[in-house]
């Protein structure tokens, strides 16, 4: 059986968007993904990549292998392809001609010599414009990356949509800018595109029991290390009284955990929940935000809203 974990994120902003103003005039939720299928319509999936891949050489390619909306709900179901060319994980491989929809893929091995193919990962994603929500779905063969996400709905707008009665500026410092041509002073509105991990309420039991026993907030970072010196300058103040804290030989990075002592209020829990929890951090990572009890330490991803199919 194949079991796919579900994160819930909160639309926080889609849509034409004036300067300090949050009313949305335009390209909303529905609007936005309507025009994303409308211009993925049967392109092949190299075509779908919603920037120019030498201007961005640092960011992951993202392509759209599947976009289906649902005309009784008005949700829609996306699948993206990050393309990834390491050699961990499972990698899959998916046509750059096959047209949008196709289902063929194939399996990474160091023998393939078939059809040109851009080796990768799906990302599925659940869209529910009336509860302004996105929900991201992880099998064991998919990834899920909400920034890639957001980077690609953001870049389709601005870069390859067309969009009928609006006209398309570029400032001087090269951002986009869209106007409705209905409008009498033609404005320029910002594209805004923003979603976060939607969190348990505080008032849920299991968190409420939670605050009271909180000791210490703990966060856990990797860190970059002089290979010459492979201690922190705090460390190295201290050598004489603490030498066991110096760093492996020839390491590069370096893993630190910070206990600090707190008793946070209900707001300020909630505020470090959603702004450090993760949707797909695996265990094996070290870094990580959370509370500290007599009992031992709770993380933030155990609040996330989450379920399983």
């Amino acid at each position: 059986m194949n079991v796919g974990h579900l994160n819930f994120f909160k639309v926080n902003k889609c849509g034409l968007y004036k300067v300090n103003d949050d009313n949305t005039y335009g390209l909303e939720l529905s609007e936005t993904f309507d025009l994303i299928q409308d211009w993925v319509g049967t392109k092949s999936l190299a075509l779908t990549i919603p920037w120019d891949p030498k201007e961005k050489p640092n960011r992951s390619k993202c392509y759209c292998k599947d976009i289906y909306k649902d005309e009784n709900t008005g949700d829609f179901l996306i699948m993206l392809w990050k393309s990834d060319t390491d050699s961990t994980g499972s990698l899959l491989g998916a046509s750059e001609d096959g047209e949008i929809g196709s289902s063929s893929v194939v399996k990474y091995t160091n023998s393939y010599r078939g059809k040109k193919v851009i080796w990768g990962r799906p990302c599925f994603y659940w869209v529910i414009p009336e509860l302004e929500t996105i929900v991201s779905i992880k099998f064991d063969h998919s990834v899920c990356d909400s920034e890639l996400f957001q980077d690609y709905v953001h870049s389709s707008i601005t870069n390859r949509v067309k969009h009928s009665k609006r006209v398309k500026n570029k400032t001087e410092k090269g951002y986009i800018r869209l106007s409705n041509t209905d409008d009498e002073d033609l404005y320029k509105y910002m594209y805004r595109f923003d979603m976060k991990l939607r969190s348990l309420e505080t008032t849920h039991t299991e968190l409420g029991k939670l605050i009271p026993k909180i000791t210490h907030i703990v966060r856990r970072e990797t860190i970059i290390i002089n290979p010459n010196d492979a201690r922190a300058d705090w460390l190295k103040t201290f050598s004489t009284l603490v030498p066991f804290v110096s760093g492996k030989k020839n390491a590069k990075t370096r893993q630190i955990e910070i206990k600090a002592e707190a008793k946070p209020s209900l707001n300020e829990v909630q505020e470090i929940i959603e702004k450090y929890s993760a949707e797909d951090r695996e265990k094996r990572l070290w870094d990580n935000v959370g509370f500290a009890t007599d009992k031992g330490i709770t993380w933030v991803d155990k609040y996330r809203m989450r379920d399983i199919l």
